[in-house]
């Protein structure tokens, strides 16, 4: 129920953002945010949303970030996805990114997150078949080309 919430809440602000115009970016970093240790990200950007899929070197993510004001350096928004290490069987974060340059501008960012992941018990290589849910904080560094 709450991942239908979710998926509907993204699918609901993607067909509301396409009336205005936009353009695609694409970022590369490290982090949940771009699947992991080292990813790309790519997104679709009006002046105050984001929505983007990432795919890294050990996992995928999805999510959407928004300001509060036009080209504001702030950012809010989600993530959602899994990678190897930590997440296994996924992950969502709550986001904060700071750009540098502003939301609209190419350059850094820096990022962090508080959420949830979900992981199996017996480790990396062993799979005991239940899993564990904890709260994390990920830190993602990226450059917005």
């Amino acid at each position: 129920m709450k991942s239908t919430i979710i998926a509907l809440f993204f699918v609901t602000s993607f067909a509301s953002s396409l009336t205005s115009a936009g353009e695609y970016e694409t970022t590369f970093g490290i982090g949940h945010q771009y699947g992991g240790v080292l990813g790309a990200q790519l997104s679709y950007k009006t002046e105050s949303t984001k929505y983007y899929a990432s795919l890294g070197v050990i996992g995928a993510a999805a999510g959407f970030q928004t300001t509060f004001s036009k080209n504001s350096k702030h950012a809010y928004g989600f993530v959602i996805g899994r990678e190897e290490f930590q997440s296994e069987d996924g992950f969502l974060y709550a986001t904060y990114d700071y750009h540098f340059e502003g939301f609209t501008k190419k350059g850094f960012v820096i990022g962090t997150g508080l959420g949830f992941t979900r992981e199996d018990t017996g480790g990396f290589f062993a799979d005991s078949g239940k899993t564990e849910t904890s709260t994390s904080v990920t830190l993602n560094i990226g450059y917005k080309f």
